[in-house]
Parts: C-alpha cells; sequence; structure tokens
C-alpha cells in the first residue's frame, strides 16, 4: 500500500487548526473536551502510519527523498519554495532519528488531554493550548528547514508558557517566567549557529548541510565548528536539560498541572535531545569529534547529580523532575559515547549502541516520566499534597494507583523487562567501548536510582495506612486508562526492543560511517 497524501502538513495543520476550533466552538466545556480528543487522533493516526512505513513487513510504503550523494533516506518527504530569494523552503521529512519522536509526541498529547478530563478552568483555552503545542513540537521534529525549525522551536515556548502560567499551582507566575526566559535565552547561541551555518553554505537547507558536512563543504571547519558545537550544546543542552543549566525545570514541573507535566517532561525536553544529534552529530562531525568529551562530562555529572538530589526530596513531582535531570543525562552520554566509539573500528558496535541507545532512552524516558508525572498529579490532586513523608499505606484505599506508581518506578529504574533496562543498558555498553571503565561513575547511580524509588514507594504506598488517608479516591477511569497504555508500552517495548532498536541502529550506523 502505497500513501502519497501529504501526511506531515495534514499531522501540522489538524491540531493548529483543531485549537481554533475548540477555542471559538462554544461554550460548552465538555464539548470542547470531546472535540479536542477526537481532533488528537488524526496525527496519531497519521504518526502510527509513519511507523509502520519504516517496517517493509507492514506493507505501508511512504514516499522518499534521497540527498544526492545518497546518504540518507526522508520520508513523507513534503517540500516547497516559501522565500526562494534567501533558499528558506518548507520542507519537512522523517526518519528514523524522528519517527519514535512524532509517535510520542501524538500519543502523549492525546494521554494528557485524557489525564486532564476533570479541569474546570478555562477549558476551551486549556485544551486549545495543548493541540497549538502539539503543532509546534511537531514542526520541530519533521523540519529540515532550519528557518521552519527555529520558527516551531520559538513558537514552541509559548503555549507552555501560558498553561503553565494561568493553570499551574501556587507559584505558577514564578515558574512559567524562570522557564520562558532560560529557554529563550537558550535560544541565542541556537540562532547565531543557524546564520553561521547560513553564512557558510548560503542555505537554511538542513539535508543539504548535512550532506555537505560528510563532504567537507558548506559548513564551518577547524576551529570555528569546534566552538559552534559547544555554542550549539549549551543551547540545545538547556533544553534537555543537562547540569548546570537544568535549573528552570524543577520549578516547572512542581507547578505545572499534571498535562503540562506529561509534555514537558515527555517530548518537550526531547527537543534538546534530537537537536543535539540533527545538528551538533550530523552537521558539525568535526567538532562532534573534537569536542565529545564536553558533552561527557556534562552527560555523566548530570546523571550522577539528578540521582543523589532525588534522595533527598520529599515533593513526589519535584523528585520525578531531578530523576528526569538524571535520565536524560544518559542522552547526552550515549551521544558522545557514540561518537567517541566510532573513531575506532574496534569499538564500532559500542558506536551503535551508545548512540542508538540514546534515541531509544529519549522514547523510554518519555512515556516513563509521562506515567511518573501521571501519578504524582492524581495523588496531589486528590490527597491535597504530594509530600512523600505524609502519605503512607495509600496502596491499601487506591490499589489501581498504587500499581501504576510502582510499575513506572520499575521501568524508571530499569527493570529487566520493561523499557528502561534496555535503553539504559545500551548506553552503558556504548560507554564502556568509548571510555573503559569509566562507565563505573554513571554506573554507580544504578543504585542511588533503586534507592530512592524503592524508599518512595516504601514510604507512600506501603507499610500502615496513615488514617488521614481512609477515604482517599483511587484512580478514575480518565486516569487509569492513560496509565494503561503507558504500562502495556513499558512491557512491549522492553520484551521487544528490536521494534526500535534495529531501525535506529541501522541509522546510526549511517551517520556514524559504521559498518
Amino acid at each position: 500500500m502505497v500513501l502519497d497524501l501529504p501526511i506531515l502538513s495534514i499531522m501540522l495543520l489538524a491540531p493548529a487548526l483543531g485549537a481554533i476550533v475548540v477555542y471559538l466552538g462554544g461554550k460548552n466545556d465538555e464539548t470542547a473536551r470531546i472535540i479536542a480528543l477526537a481532533i488528537s487522533f488524526i496525527p496519531l493516526v497519521f504518526s502510527i502510519v509513519l511507523l509502520l512505513g519504516f517496517f517493509p513487513v507492514t506493507g505501508v510504503e511512504l514516499r522518499g527523498f534521497r540527498e544526492p550523494g545518497g546518504a540518507f533516506m526522508y520520508r513523507a518527504y513534503e517540500s516547497a519554495p516559501w522565500f526562494p530569494t534567501v533558499s528558506i523552503s518548507y520542507s519537512v521529512g522523517v526518519d528514523e532519528l524522528s519517527v519514535p519522536l512524532v509517535f510520542l509526541t501524538c500519543l502523549l498529547t492525546t494521554l494528557a488531554l485524557v489525564i486532564n478530563w476533570d479541569e474546570k478552568h478555562r477549558v476551551r483555552e486549556f485544551y486549545a493550548m495543548f493541540l497549538f503545542m502539539e503543532t509546534t513540537i511537531l514542526g520541530v521534529f519533521v523540519s529540515l528547514d532550519f528557518f521552519l525549525f527555529f520558527l516551531f522551536w520559538e513558537v514552541g515556548l509559548v503555549p507552555m508558557y501560558f498553561i503553565i502560567a494561568v493553570w499551574g499551582g501556587p507559584r505558577k507566575q514564578y515558574a512559567a517566567l524562570k522557564f520562558f526566559l532560560f529557554t529563550f535565552a537558550a535560544s541565542i547561541p541556537v540562532l547565531i549557529g543557524i546564520f553561521a551555518f547560513y553564512a557558510y553554505g548560503s542555505t537554511f537547507s538542513m539535508t543539504q548541510l548535512i550532506e555537505s558536512a560528510r563532504t567537507g563543504g558548506l559548513v564551518p571547519a577547524g576551529t570555528a565548528q569546534n566552538l559552534l558545537f559547544v555554542a550549539l550544546l549549551a543551547g540545545f543542552g538547556t533544553k534537555l536539560p543537562t547540569w548546570p543549566l537544568h535549573t528552570w525545570l524543577p520549578d516547572a514541573h512542581v507547578e505545572a498541572p499534571t498535562g503540562g507535566s506529561v509534555i514537558l517532561a515527555g517530548v518537550l525536553l526531547k527537543l534538546g535531545g534530537y537537536a543535539l544529534i540533527r545538528v551538533n552529530v550530523q552537521m558539525l562531525p568535526q567538532g562532534a569529534q573534537d569536542v565529545y568529551w564536553v558533552a561527557a562530562i556534562l552527560g555523566a555529572i548530570s546523571i550522577v547529580y539528578g540521582a543523589v538530589v532525588c534522595l533527598a526530596q520529599d515533593d513526589l513531582k519535584r523528585l520525578v523532575a531531578y530523576s528526569s535531570v538524571s535520565h536524560m543525562g544518559f542522552v547526552t552520554l550515549g551521544i558522545a559515547a557514540g561518537v567517541a566509539a566510532a573513531r575506532s573500528p574496534a569499538t564500532a558496535g559500542g558506536a551503535l549502541l551508545g548512540m542508538s541507545g540514546a534515541i531509544f532512552q529519549m522514547f523510554a524516558h518519555g512515556i516513563v516520566s509521562a506515567a511518573l508525572f501521571m501519578v504524582a498529579g492524581s495523588i496531589g490532586h486528590k490527597a491535597g499534597t504530594r509530600n512523600i513523608s505524609e502519605l503512607g499505606g495509600i496502596a491499601a484505599v487506591t490499589p489501581r494507583i498504587s500499581a501504576f506508581m510502582m510499575i513506572a518506578f520499575l521501568a524508571s529504574l530499569g527493570l529487566p523487562g520493561l523499557v528502561g533496562f534496555v535503553a539504559e543498558l545500551s548506553v552503558f555498553l556504548g560507554t564502556y567501548a568509548a571510555f573503559g571503565l569509566l562507565v563505573l561513575i554513571p554506573l554507580l547511580t544504578v543504585v542511588f536510582t533503586a534507592a530512592y524509588y524503592i524508599w518512595t514507594m516504601q514510604r507512600a504506598i506501603f507499610g500502615p495506612l496513615n488514617p488521614r488517608w481512609k477515604g482517599l479516591e483511587d484512580a478514575h477511569s480518565y486516569e487509569s486508562v492513560p496509565l494503561a497504555v503507558l504500562t502495556i508500552l513499558f512491557a512491549v517495548f522492553g520484551i521487544l526492543p528490536f521494534l526500535l532498536l534495529d531501525m535506529t541502529v541501522a541509522w546510526a550506523g549511517r551517520v556514524l560511517g559504521v559498518p
């Protein structure tokens, strides 16, 4: 079955137009919820079609575009001139790097709309913001023109700012402003980098820049490329977030509504990891080879720092936020390990595991962190507190919430058979291939992670029931369904990791030049 539809354009336009329909569609809150949810299924269905298109056995074929050098294939590719006088075009496409993240974005947007089904404050605006944000996030993942990429990158700050500032917690204004200022300031080196590429190559085409980077043209060389790599690492690393540029994240998570935290942790952070691979690795190969050690150090520190800080947290949401700093450090470390290991034929296999592990970790953390924030938000909403020390024994009255919490914790700490194990093991193996016994430094966090999750479970859901929570409500259906979907995915991609690893390993081999 060959699909020749403008799938990507439909996916970008449907939620954007849907946001307008939801906002202007009358004052009935229930109608707004239903319309928003229905519209969110349009990009979700297409994202599944895109994913199936990368597995030939499914029989789904998508039109594609291969660069003149024949190195990379982009599928569902669409392109049209926009501002031809300055080489700006509307060019979008997906490959093995972006398609898992496109699916993740569409899935978590739908689940975020469901998990906030009981939202009562300015419902139309709330759901419209989520749909609009979906368009901006998808736009970053599918853009193959730097002007288009940066447009979506910047505009995406707006809906998340309002989601935190309008529907957030007691310190929402502070958290929203901090989020906006940090991420907006981080866009400065990104913008400088984009203009540097244009100054050298006179084009905003990301596909041309990627192809020319392999042949040594259109991109800066020598010290200029190394400096550009570091500048973009700072810009993209802030969004990731990488230590020490992470300080906006805990406040944003604590104050954001549950759906906002789901999207923030599940996909917004992945924009930074995606951009590091797409731009720093693919467009600055020499800089990546020369300065990979900076990313490796920052990644290792993020992993250890985030895990240690989690041990001191009492707020459940803040604990999950700092765990995100730790787990996203695996992305930075995996990227660095992949580049470093690719320099020697003896460690080529480790290079593939490091890079593909970083991609797999973005997907794994996306679904696991979404579940963790759903559980934390549900408990906080029902109990009026998220403080672990104030809970205790709630499994007796909330068996569904407690079961989902335990499974999500186990997935996050890397229990074999669940999705987190595969991602972290791949990164550890790649790190060992690249840096030898230095892998023991981030490996220590396995102990810390298990400690803070098991300690949290012991204090929050197990043991004698705190009399204060005798009448505590369990999860409603609109909370159980999203959590059940994510739990199934933990097992599917934990037991059958080849569903993603096969395509990402092949892609990493082409990018790193490893057979």
